[in-house]
């Protein structure tokens, strides 16, 4: 973690149980002499070919989650809110315009756009739908649930 997001606030390094067997007094790394530091960006460009602006937007997104103080993490709020969680996919485009129009090849974009906004769309209801519900009752399976299950079948006996 120290190689992506630099040298880990002092505080936060000697504040655990066994800070002491990974940590000097200073905060620094006892058994790692030369630590190089490899932003993310870096990483993702370099190591797993993304484009600059992928990895730009990416790193931007997760160096804020992975932050070492807990107090400067986004929530999960603003993490959905984050413009990289909302982008959504990308359409490429050509790279050379063709001068010639194809009837038959715009009509093929077409319904290609309007299957992606649709396949969109339908995630994002999807998405939706997910939510923490409080009325939760446990199934007859779980270990919770074991006692009403032996009461009611003693008491049918």
């Amino acid at each position: 973690m120290m190689e992506l997001l630099g040298m880990m606030p002092r505080k936060i390094a000697l504040g655990g149980r066994y800070s002491r067997d990974f940590f000097n007094r200073h905060g620094d790394l006892r058994h790692i002499r030369r630590l190089r530091f490899w932003p993310l960006a870096k990483v993702l460009t370099e190591k797993y070919d993304f484009s600059e602006k992928d990895a730009s937007d990416m790193s931007d997104f997760l160096v804020s989650i992975l932050d070492f103080v807990p107090e400067k993490r986004p929530t999960a709020g603003q993490c959905l809110l984050h413009p990289w969680m909302n982008a959504g996919p990308r359409i490429l485009e050509p790279s050379v315009p063709s001068s010639n129009h194809h009837p038959v090849a715009e009509t093929a974009t077409s319904d290609q756009k309007n299957k992606d906004k649709d396949e969109r769309e339908a995630m994002e209801a999807g998405m939706g739908n997910i939510a923490i519900n409080s009325d939760f009752k446990p199934s007859m399976h779980s270990p919770s649930n074991k006692k009403p299950l032996k009461a009611a079948a003693s008491s049918s006996s």
